[in-house]
């Protein structure tokens, strides 16, 4: 087999704007299923996709179809467990949304699925698959192992003894958006519980894979429904502070990356730029392309200038016309997609697997209970790490 027939379960607008492009975009994929209850969404993933590609509105005759070898759940959150849980019953692979459950119970009902199965899953946690986030965490790891301080740094403390704050780094993932990109289905306390949830569990995934190192403790202040903040601590020392705020503008860019670690700093802006400074005696700056529609018809620009020149045409353009054009950056999604089949095809493990998707859902449930009780909250590797018989 060197193709994956893959059912996309799930047709909404993220299907429309990622899965469907990314899986039409690989070489080992094709797509050979839509299946979505809204015959107007249906229609419009059958325009993206192909007309000839089987449509459906019932999961079960999808997943009935002994031809299919991948299921790709981009379902409301509420729906995640139940979706997955029957693909895995019905010995499909999974690429499914985040966060992989929103309660830990269903959390372990799928990694039981998927082990009893003996399928493959892959939770859509992208960020990582960016190449500047690639980039990003390598110049940091690269600087960890071997610490250069760049001419003219001032001396001030002796040498010895040092300080054990001196061996540690410190995260900040700076998040603004704007309230219109959630919807009640994702506020809903039922089908969604809010952005720590449904959102902030991609960087809460993302500092694990940057520090390669889960969290001791979580201490959240704020609202688990849109704006907060959230402070990870680490055995080693290290510090992770992500701040969500959904009171932004879609005219500036949505994230922000920054570490410090050993007179050094590193910064990715929002996956359009990346610059390190303290390492060398000149600044080190890399440029990423970004993408744009035509129709925006503005000279483009590199880097953090550029983008934001493209987010404010697109704002311009749209309140002109009524017309919200897709455009954006590498975030990884088909990096990620497009690894997972390779995984499948080459029985490899899964780039982030059922593990790492319960470990998100767990520590976003952390923040919450932190939130609720006013105090930080430990992390015990048993409740997130689960024992599956």
């Amino acid at each position: 087999m060197d193709k994956l027939r893959a059912a996309i379960i799930g047709c909404g607008n993220f299907a429309r704007g990622q899965n469907i492009p990314n899986a039409l975009r690989s070489e080992r994929i094709e797509i050979a299923w839509l299946c979505d209850p809204s015959p107007e969404a249906l229609e419009k993933a059958a325009a993206l996709a192909g007309r000839e590609v089987m449509r459906s509105r019932f999961a079960a005759e999808v997943l009935d179809d002994d031809t299919v070898d991948l299921a790709i759940c981009a379902v409301p959150h509420a729906e995640h467990e139940p979706t997955v849980v029957a693909a895995a019953e019905a010995g499909k692979h999974i690429f499914t949304e985040k966060p992989m459950a929103i309660t830990m119970e269903e959390c372990y009902s799928i990694r039981r699925a998927v082990k009893r199965a003996g399928i493959k899953l892959c939770v859509d946690y992208n960020r990582a698959f960016a190449p500047a986030m690639q980039d990003f965490k390598a110049a940091y790891l690269a600087h960890r192992a071997n610490p250069r301080q760049a001419p003219g740094a001032m001396e001030v403390l002796p040498a010895e003894p040092a300080l054990p704050e001196a061996e540690s780094s410190t995260l900040i993932i700076r998040v603004q958006d704007e309230m219109s990109s959630y919807g009640p289905v994702h506020l809903d306390w039922h089908t969604g519980r809010g952005e720590i949830l449904g959102e902030t569990c991609h960087w809460m995934e993302l500092v694990c894979w940057l520090f390669e190192e889960t969290p001791c403790s979580v201490y959240a202040s704020g609202t688990s429904r849109t704006n907060h903040t959230v402070i990870l601590d680490f055995i080693s020392g290290r510090q992770a502070i992500i701040i969500f705020a959904a009171n932004g503008t879609f005219r500036f860019p949505k994230e922000l990356y920054e570490i410090a670690d050993h007179a050094a700093f590193f910064r990715n802006v929002c996956f359009a730029e990346n610059q390190v400074y303290g390492v060398a005696e000149v600044e080190e700056r890399k440029i990423y392309p970004f993408t744009y529609d035509e129709k925006l018809q503005f000279e483009p620009r590199e880097g953090h200038e550029g983008h934001v020149a493209a987010l404010n045409a697109r704002a311009d353009h749209f309140a002109k016309t009524g017309e919200w054009l897709n455009i954006g950056y590498d975030k990884g999604h088909f990096n990620l997609l497009d690894s997972f089949a390779r995984a499948i095809l080459e029985d490899q493990p899964a780039p982030v697997d059922d593990r790492a998707g319960a470990r998100a859902t767990y520590l976003s449930l952390r923040a919450i209970d932190s939130i609720r009780l006013g105090h930080p909250v430990p992390v015990n590797t048993e409740d997130w790490d689960q024992y599956i018989w």
